[in-house]
């Protein structure tokens, strides 16, 4: 027992001296100090940093408000790293200290030294000296645009860059706009540059989108990018620079920057931004008393007959039972606007230390539109996260979130939306029912299915106002893009760069859009496509891009020489699934999806995928930063090319010579600051939109006895090949005074060969009707680009004045297309009135317009020998009178021979006779210009004193011509739509002199395709005036916030055009050709906004 104690004890006393020894050990790893400085005293907030030999964190902690510290180490051979902002930091050995006294010294403490550093800007994966880049580029700081109130980037680009060309699609909301640098490379597909965010594609699959004749919506992919989360915009333009992009940058790369966390104590900005818009003053239209008369006499004049003109509503019969809803004069366009409203807000949050960095924004985007019915509601939020594992190890993560729900105004047909019907619509009818004492009731009215059958084109149309508040076409969309990048460094950096970069980004794309028409907008019967007609179309999809890649920089005992080798792994998948569904004659206006219960109208589904992969190699290498050569070389592989065209190769090779530092520019040294060449080469390309086109792809065809039977769809196209866009590219930068001035010009040339064209009728003998996709074409773009930049010339004291100006001309060619593609869009002319010859012309330029010209009104109907005056009689080269086999004078004719032969009369529209045999025909259609500009870009000013600021942003285009086709269908009087009240001064009588064809209702050929509708689309467009004041730091501590700033900002203040639209700026259509519909303006605004940082 006594032995059994004895254990006990001396394991007791073990225990106890091993706990001691232990608890000796921790207090050994423990260690304690203070950080202070001998101008702040004690520091709170400094970073205690134990790093080992990798540079890796291993433990942190802080100083609290004393400057004191308390830090567990995990080993003393590592070291203690202490840092500041403000001060330079500290790295102490750790041996067997235990406790630090660390003095922090200031880091802007300097000796007097000159440094000559270099600007480093990024080409997009290479981070080189600015004076090396040797390709096309230009960047834009979002600063350029602070401030402004937008809901989408594109809008704030316009005439900021030299060959960029953006036209808005329409001033409805979100429409998005289309953009070109450098012309286009297709004439049916895709012209749009690619879009590139923070090194990764930005697109959405699709299964089925065609570019030539996509809706607005479709074009703004923009949209989903916050304007206040963007750093800066890089637009890269030759083949050289787009060659890292391979077959996507073949339409030029815009390349976005966001904004990330700086290193700092915890920062907090606020910004609201209040903007109010309305419409410009469009067509000034009839009064529904003078439309009347307009009517009246347009069914009287083709046939001279009362009886035709006898038409009730137009009559103001009281006892006529619907009297009272066609006496009234009403406004339709004023009746579809309003003044709209937005309100913007943006809310970030960011900071950091050496170990981590963050930035957390939120925005909150309403827009009400200036036409009635129009609602957009964007929600965005984007969270990053640099972490900073050692120095040599960095991940970092991204995830945004934007969330879009568009109201927007149902539309009878493409080219009509509701601003356009207003214009339509005739002036006589009411907007609501009335009762007998023509007082409005709260019921929308609607022509009713008595009207007299002449206006049946107004009973398509439905009541504007009724459409607006009553029909629904809505748009949701929500994106999620997740990135997750990992950098590390194999050597130490300082010495020579080996660093790997990779990341995984993740795209998740759901939109749906759904309209619905109810019972109230017409009277048709119940079993109409148009009673309850709902739709509804959903799409998903993901896309998956993964990239891997080394950058070696060597360092070089001779400082001459400098280079970077870059090689990059890249792939990429993406699946998409849509489905659409129509049905009518639902139960219920309060349900409107198709599933209601319906009569199903149509149904279609589908799914779309697709993979692609690339290798990539890129080098830059510099003598003195004199001579500077670049060479890229990618290698493409798509899915959607048989495996003998799988694979794509895109190379491209740039020069720069910095003449200026040559000795035999010495003699320049005072003025000359810049002068350099760049000459560039590359071959870039494109792939079709559609999947597995080498396959055949089987579709369901009806059954065999008792099976179901399939049968192929497409035939296999085992041969289409990459198209090709082969560019040369020559510029010169010019800085003068320390680039003071500066400026550099481009001159490029560009040849696409092998263009593809979709979806073209072949023989039926083949046994299909299309062919999914062919090479068949070449087309040259050329042209050239300035850009000029002065900065704070004019300073006087605290005042300084800085100038831009970008100027940019293109000339389009089509070089060489197969002939069945010219017969399929060389149509044969229509003669139709109010129709363009279609024609693609080898030697042209794609958007040209072909038609009539046009020479005004015949003023007399009979020929009087020795009178003054028109009339319609054919005239030889001379200005003889031609006389037929009778010996009597040859009356014009229109179509002659054809079983629509017409005999013009006085009263009708002349058209130029060219071959002077007259007849009117095909023959005598012309060149009438092109829709594309001479020249396009924008001019700025800035004029800064002390903290205010005046910014001044205009953009313009020349030479380009539009077809106006609202005002062709305002002044034809060949229908019932309204007419603008320029037709009062129309022909009513012989000898009458104007401009205005007399009213024929639905007879004559007064409103052919003629120069009389292509209108100079040349405009000057004051874009933006902003005025902002910075109030200085000093004056804002006694409120405890670090930042105010306030602007107002008028926007589209005035534009100058002799257009007589409401909006010079117009999309293109159809081949190219720029065609007005009446479509939404852009609208007139202010905005007034404030930044509140914390």
């Amino acid at each position: 027992m006594k032995q059994f104690i004895n254990k006990i004890l001396i394991l007791f006393i073990l225990i106890s001296c091993a706990q001691k020894s232990f608890a000796q050990a921790e207090s050994d790893n423990v260690i304690r100090g203070r950080v202070f400085s001998e101008t702040e005293g004690p520091i709170l907030g400094a970073n205690i940093i134990e790093i080992d030999n990798t540079n890796r964190f291993i433990s942190t902690t802080r100083t609290d408000i004393n400057g004191n510290f308390s830090l567990k180490i995990k080993n003393r051979s590592n070291k203690l790293r202490v840092t500041y902002i403000g001060m330079k930091p500290q790295l102490l050995p750790l041996g067997n200290r235990t406790v630090f006294d660390i003095a922090m010294e200031d880091a802007n403490v300097m000796t007097e030294v000159v440094v000559k550093a270099k600007k480093i800007v990024s080409t997009g994966n290479l981070d080189i000296p600015e004076r090396e880049i040797s390709t096309a580029m230009q960047t834009i700081s979002a600063k350029e645009f602070e401030g402004l109130s937008v809901s989408s980037v594109d809008d704030a680009l316009q005439g900021q860059v030299a060959g960029l060309d953006i036209v808005a699609n329409s001033g409805d909301l979100g429409s998005g706009t289309s953009m070109r640098i450098r012309g286009i490379t297709s004439i049916t597909g895709n012209s749009e540059p690619l879009i590139v965010l923070n090194g990764i594609i930005f697109e959405t699959p699709t299964t089925n989108f065609d570019f030539a004749t996509a809706n607005q919506e479709q074009f703004a992919n923009l949209l989903s990018v916050n304007v206040d989360d963007i750093e800066s915009i890089t637009v890269l333009k030759d083949a050289a620079s787009t060659a890292v992009w391979g077959s996507r940058g073949a339409n030029g790369v815009i390349s976005i920057k966001m904004k990330r966390g700086l290193k700092g104590k915890t920062k907090v900005q606020y910004s609201y931004r209040f903007s109010g818009a309305q419409q410009p003053k469009g067509m000034t239209m009839l009064t529904g008393d003078d439309y009347t008369m307009l009517m009246k006499e347009a069914y009287f004049n083709p046939r001279q007959s009362d009886a035709t003109s006898n038409i009730r509503e137009f009559n103001y019969d009281k006892s006529f039972s619907e009297y009272e809803q066609y006496n009234n004069n009403t406004d339709w366009v004023k009746a579809v606007t309003q003044y709209g409203f937005t309100h913007d807000h943006y809310l970030v949050l960011s900071g950091g230390g050496d170990r981590a960095r963050f930035k957390i924004s939120g925005g909150y985007y309403n827009q009400t539109g200036t036409v009635i019915g129009q609602k957009l509601n964007r929600y965005s939020s984007r969270m990053d996260l640099d972490y900073n594992v050692s120095d040599r190890i960095r991940f970092t993560s991204e995830f945004s979130f934007t969330y879009t729900d568009n109201d927007q105004n149902y539309q009878q047909d493409p080219y009509t939306g509701l601003l356009a019907v207003a214009y339509k619509k005739m002036p006589n009818l009411s907007i609501y029912e009335q009762d007998a004492d023509g007082k409005d009731t709260e019921r929308f009215y609607k022509i009713q299915p008595t009207v007299s059958g002449q206006l049946y084109d107004q009973y398509y149309w439905f009541n504007p106002v009724a459409s607006a508040n009553l029909a629904k076409k809505n748009t949701k969309s929500l994106r999620i893009l997740p990135t997750f990048r990992l950098q590390y460094d194999f050597t130490n950096p300082e010495k020579v760069m080996l660093r790997y970069k990779g990341y995984v980004s993740f795209d998740v794309n759901n939109g749906g859009s759904s309209t619905f028409v109810p019972k109230e907008l017409t009277t048709s019967q119940w079993q109409s496509p148009n009673i309850n007609a709902a739709y509804t179309s959903d799409s998903r999809s993901l896309s998956v891009s993964t990239d891997h890649n080394l950058t070696y920089i060597p360092k070089f005992e001779n400082k001459d020489h400098s280079l970077l080798l870059y090689s990059s792994f890249q792939m990429g998948n993406s699946t998409s699934r849509y489905q659409e569904m129509s049905s009518y004659g639902n139960p219920s206006e309060t349900i409107t999806n198709p599933t209601a219960g319906g009569y199903i109208n149509s149904y279609r589904s589908g799914p779309g995928m697709g993979r692609w992969m690339a290798y990539m190699f890129m080098g830059h290498y510099a003598f003195q930063s004199k001579y500077i050569v670049d060479l890229t070389l990618r290698r493409d592989g798509s899915s959607k090319f048989g495996d003998a065209r799988k694979w794509g190769t895109f190379p491209g090779v740039s020069l720069a010579w910095n003449i200026m530092d040559e000795k035999f520019m010495n003699w320049s040294k005072g003025w000359l600051s810049t002068l350099k060449f760049r000459p560039s080469w590359g071959l870039a390309g494109e792939q079709p939109l559609y999947e597995n086109l080498f396959h055949s792809l089987y579709t369901e065809n009806g059954r065999y006895v008792d099976m179901p039977a399939i049968r192929p769809t497409n035939i296999q196209l085992t041969d289409l090949r990459w198209a090709k866009a082969n560019q040369f590219n020559y510029g010169v930068d010019f800085g003068f005074l320390e680039d003071k001035y500066w400026f550099d010009f481009n001159y490029y040339y560009k040849r696409t060969q092998d263009m593809l064209f979709p979806d073209l009728a072949i023989s039926s003998t083949s046994g299909y009707s299309t062919l999914s996709y062919q090479n068949a074409g070449t087309m040259d773009n050329v042209g050239w680009e300035l850009n000029l930049n002065a900065y704070k010339i004019a300073k006087i004291g605290d005042f300084s004045m800085d100038v831009r100006l970008n100027l940019s001309n293109n000339i389009n060619t089509i070089i060489d297309l197969k002939q069945s593609i010219l017969d399929s869009k060389n149509k044969e002319f229509s003669y139709n009135n109010g129709e363009y010859l279609t024609r693609i012309q080898l030697n042209n330029s794609y958007g040209s317009i072909y038609g009539f010209r046009y020479l005004g009104v015949y003023q007399y109907g009979d020929y009087e020998e020795g009178r003054d005056g028109t009339s319609p009689f054919a005239r030889d080269a001379d200005g003889q009178l031609i006389r037929d086999a009778q010996g009597e004078p040859l009356q014009m004719t229109y179509a002659a021979g054809k079983t629509f032969e017409y005999k013009f009369k006085g009263g009708d529209a002349i058209y130029e006779d060219i071959n002077h045999d007259g007849n009117i025909n095909e023959l005598d259609i012309v060149y009438l210009g092109n829709s594309n500009p001479i020249v396009n870009g924008g001019f700025g000013l800035k004029f800064n004193f002390r903290q205010l600021a005046i910014n001044i942003n205009t953009n313009f285009r020349i030479g380009n011509k539009i077809i106006n086709m609202g005002r062709m269908y305002a002044e034809n009087m060949y229908s019932n739509n309204n007419q603008a009240a320029s037709v009062n001064w129309r022909w009513r009588k012989n000898g009458d002199v104007t401009e205005i064809p007399r009213a024929m209702y639905q007879s004559g050929y007064n409103w052919l395709g003629s120069d009389r509708y292509v209108e100079d689309g040349t405009f000057w467009r004051v874009k933006n005036i902003q005025i902002s004041y910075d109030v200085p730091t000093k004056n804002l501590k006694i409120l405890g916030i670090s930042q105010l700033n306030m602007y107002l900002t008028v926007n589209n203040l005035f534009t100058l055009s002799r257009y007589s639209g409401v909006d010079p700026e117009v999309g293109y259509g159809a081949l190219g050709i720029s065609a007005d519909y009446n479509q939404t303006a852009r609208s007139q605004s202010f905005t007034a906004g404030i930044t509140v940082g914390f």
